[in-house]
């Protein structure tokens, strides 16, 4: 309705809202002050007024053709009906939506969607390039996400756009509305945006620690970690560490807390870089771990499932008196998908007061995630009670860390 007064074509109004991300209220103001500043600065009209034609030759092919072969945008820049056809073609192929733009050389123009649907030929290419205006319009808004679930078409809209956490309501892909990458709390989108290429970069550094063995502390044999819990039984030792289970105490997980060497910025530059691998690899290795103990406990996950059906069958209770060990284990799934991306953010995080305080608070719930994984893994041996008391200790611990690190 704002563009009406300034008769402004709706495919138009499509590229200046894309343009300022659908902030109707700061498109409507500039209209009043600026309306030729506002569609300049949209790349929807040039800064000022344009040569008018005099040639009749195209100026990509050089061939002379007719008047009314020849188009162009408000730039005045002129070419044949063949090579706009050819131009948008190829860059509708190559996925191009909104920012398929003039031919001129340095000249920014968008080219609106009825410009360009007639050079298109047939209907799939047409379609094609539809939905890749429907994938601009969207991502452009600050309200509205499309869901990364593969083939998914659900657009989510939220009321504050922030990074948070959503589900889709048609495939279940849980993502964070502001990068759509997988949900990260407590690491920043920033942040984890460099773990992740970090991690992709050096893989090939990182290879030998994603091999699933390890060698016991204890008798040197190779073994293999086959469930969620870093609790080794036979040696009882850490997975993680391979220190002595016993020194994890409540207080304090030791294992989880990088040793920073105070004297590494007056040693050598080779020194440095042994350093900063050393404490890479230490988070990379904890962050892998996490993600392959969800892995495994996603399998145990599966098992409880079975059992609940056997005793339901087998009258031994029903589906709702073992409702909590299916709670269980999707509570310790969801507390170990925090733990997980607690590492990204203790790497980049500056030493200090309040990176110990993080340390501590992620110790702690290392801990009872490590309690919660090692009693829903024997869920029989535990009483309900004790099972849903670690739960809510569980569970307190991942709220209270999020409360503290996390802008929710």
């Amino acid at each position: 309705r704002g563009f009406a007064d300034s008769c402004v074509l709706p495919s138009v109004a499509k590229l200046i809202l894309v343009h300022f991300y659908w902030q109707v209220s700061q498109i409507l103001d500039r209209c009043k002050s600026n309306p030729s500043l506002l569609m300049s600065d949209a790349l929807v009209q040039p800064p000022s007024s344009s040569r008018l034609v005099t040639s009749l030759q195209c100026g990509v092919c050089l061939q002379v053709v007719r008047r009314d072969y020849l188009l162009t945008l408000p730039c005045q820049h002129y070419f044949c009906t063949a090579c706009w056809e050819q131009h948008c073609t190829v860059l509708v192929k190559d996925g191009t939506g909104v920012g398929i733009s003039c031919m001129a050389q340095d000249c920014p123009l968008r080219m609106p969607e009825d410009f360009v649907l007639p050079l298109l030929q047939g209907e799939e290419l047409k379609d094609k390039y539809r939905r890749y205006l429907f994938r601009d319009y969207i991502e452009s808004h600050f309200r509205l996400q499309l869901c990364p679930g593969a083939d998914c078409p659900i657009v989510i809209k939220v009321q504050e756009p922030r990074a948070r956490r959503v589900q889709c309501s048609r495939c279940g892909e849980v993502f964070c509305f502001k990068c759509r990458q997988m949900y990260h709390a407590p690491t920043d989108c920033a942040t984890i945006r460099k773990w992740l290429t970090k991690c992709a970069d050096d893989s090939e550094t990182a290879n030998y620690i994603s091999a699933h063995t390890k060698d016991c502390p204890k008798c040197n044999i190779c073994i293999e970690k086959n469930g969620g819990c870093n609790h080794m039984v036979s040696g009882n030792f850490c997975w993680m560490c391979l220190g002595d289970w016993k020194s994890h105490g409540s207080e304090y997980y030791e294992c989880s807390r990088y040793k920073e060497n105070p004297d590494i910025v007056n040693q050598s530059q080779q020194a440095q870089a042994r350093e900063a691998l050393k404490k890479y690899l230490f988070y990379f290795e904890r962050w892998e771990n996490h993600n392959k103990s969800l892995q495994l406990e996603a399998q145990t996950y599966h098992r409880i499932q079975e059992k609940i059906q056997e005793r339901v069958m087998n009258n031994l209770g029903t589906w709702i008196d073992w409702q909590y060990l299916h709670n269980a284990a999707k509570l310790l799934a969801k507390c170990r998908y925090t733990l997980q991306y607690t590492y990204p953010y203790a790497y980049y995080m500056e030493s200090g007061q309040r990176k110990q305080l993080f340390e501590y608070q992620q110790a702690q719930l290392e801990a009872e995630i490590e309690n919660l994984s090692w009693k829903v893994e024997r869920a029989d041996s535990y009483e309900r009670g004790d099972l849903e008391n670690q739960m809510h200790i569980a569970e307190q611990r991942r709220r209270t860390l999020l409360k503290d690190f996390h802008d929710t």
